[in-house]
């Protein structure tokens, strides 16, 4: 009797023992490596895209790994060709005339700079209002009117510096259905959708907002003071990077942890209770080439002293 009871008793000890060291998504953190690390670091788990892991160590490691990942995505995707050109389209409308769309084009060619839609507008052949209907036409997106007052309060779920590399506006986030509105003004960059819609855990929906109306949103965003973005210009291999992050986790006491590719830059979000903190490392292409030829679990290598 006395012997059950005491088995009874161990059995009870050890499962509530592992409940209060949790499984880790590590797969090198053993069960008694993962008692140590708890008894000397007490935290609760740290998730990153929903997996736990029991100890900075551990989550460390997974970080660099989805550094790589994130570089290994596209930074500079193809552009989407169009059945009809914008030219044309306006041309089919009755909005532009052959030598219009000539002379509109030749300026393009010869100052190498600006869309062509801007040419249009600074020649005087087109109104912002024409050229921004006709890229809803072209895109198949609605057209924001250009008395349009956004939500402030969405506009700081992205960082400022994704929506100036992307000149898009976040127009409204639903979240009984997750659902967030992003209006573009020269196009539509599904890239950065996909991006927004990993990092939040929602579907997107794209728009079309004349190019006057988003640069008025975006100089008045620039000039309100926004906290929790810090952004890193410099390169830094996968490694570093993952060391920063677990260090700005554990001096937030972040519980959630995100990490994408975004078009320049590898994007960060850490939450801790409903506080948010953005990190932004710049990735310029020649520099991830090497690190992108290694495979993900083998370590960068040293650099001699020399």
């Amino acid at each position: 009797m006395i012997a059950k009871a005491w088995k009874t008793w161990i059995g009870r000890a050890r499962s509530g023992w592992r409940g209060a060291v949790p499984h880790c998504q590590e797969p090198d953190c053993t069960f008694l490596r993962r008692t140590w690390r708890r008894i000397r670091w007490w935290h609760g788990r740290i998730r990153l895209h929903g997996c736990g892991y029991c100890a900075p160590q551990c989550f460390e490691h997974a970080a660099r790994q989805s550094f790589v990942r994130a570089g290994r995505t596209a930074a500079f995707p193809q552009p989407i060709r169009h059945r009809i050109p914008l030219g044309l389209l306006m041309l089919s409308r009755g909005q532009l005339t052959n030598h219009q769309l000539r002379s509109a084009l030749e300026a393009q060619q010869a100052s190498g700079r600006y869309r062509l839609g801007e040419w249009l507008e600074k020649l005087g052949f087109a109104t912002e209002q024409q050229v921004t209907a006709a890229l809803g036409v072209q895109w198949a997106c609605p057209v924001l009117p250009r008395r349009f007052a956004g939500d402030a309060g969405c506009a700081r779920l992205l960082p400022f510096r994704l929506l100036e590399s992307f000149r898009m506006l976040p127009v409204e986030f639903v979240p009984a259905t997750r659902l967030f509105y992003i209006a573009f003004c020269d196009g539509i960059d599904y890239a950065a959708l996909y991006a927004i819609e990993q990092m939040l855990d929602c579907r997107t929906e794209a728009c079309i907002i004349g190019r006057s109306v988003l640069d008025q949103a975006i100089e008045r965003l620039g000039h309100e003071r926004r906290g929790g973005e810090l952004l890193f210009e410099s390169w830094r291999d996968a490694a570093e990077m993952a060391r920063i992050t677990c260090s700005y986790v554990l001096k937030l006491g972040a519980e959630d942890v995100r990490i994408v590719g975004c078009g320049n830059y590898v994007w960060v979000s850490m939450q801790a209770g409903r506080d948010v903190q953005h990190l932004l490392f710049r990735r310029p292409r020649p520099a991830l080439e090497a690190e992108l030829c290694l495979p993900i679990d083998q370590p960068p290598a040293r650099q001699s002293a020399g």
